[in-house]
């Protein structure tokens, strides 16, 4: 669901080159599964059938991805995001694991949901 480009001094390479004493890491993420995928009479009687929300296994997902990116080895400090429904729901989850304050990472990977997650909204930054 999550890939990782690193790029130094403006040019992008599988490689992290330093240059002029900076790094930039981004992270580029596809949305969750989508309810049109999952269930396709979902289209017959949609408000808004261009903008499918996500299935609970794709909110699942992508709670569980933005868990994995709290280890990516960088800190993660801006989600820029489409405006689609599907593409919000996934960055609210990842968001969430991101800024989940919990005295214990285990205690944070045995949440299976973000239900009931207390967070920390100054950690990460969404323009």
């Amino acid at each position: 669901m999550a890939e990782s480009l690193q790029t130094g001094g403006g040019q992008a390479s599988g490689v992290c080159k330093e240059r002029q004493g900076w790094t930039q890491n981004v992270v580029i993420m596809r949305h969750g599964d989508r309810i049109d995928a999952a269930e396709p009479l979902w289209l017959s009687h949609a408000d808004r059938p261009w903008d499918p929300p996500l299935t609970d296994t794709g909110k699942i997902r992508a709670w569980t991805t933005g868990k994995r990116l709290r280890n990516v080895g960088f800190p993660v400090h801006r989600i820029i995001v489409s405006p689609f429904l599907r593409c919000l729901q996934t960055a609210a989850e990842v968001i969430t694991a991101l800024c989940c304050v919990v005295d214990d990472e285990t205690h944070l990977l045995s949440m299976e949901t973000s239900a009931g997650a207390v967070i920390d909204p100054t950690r990460v930054k969404v323009p």
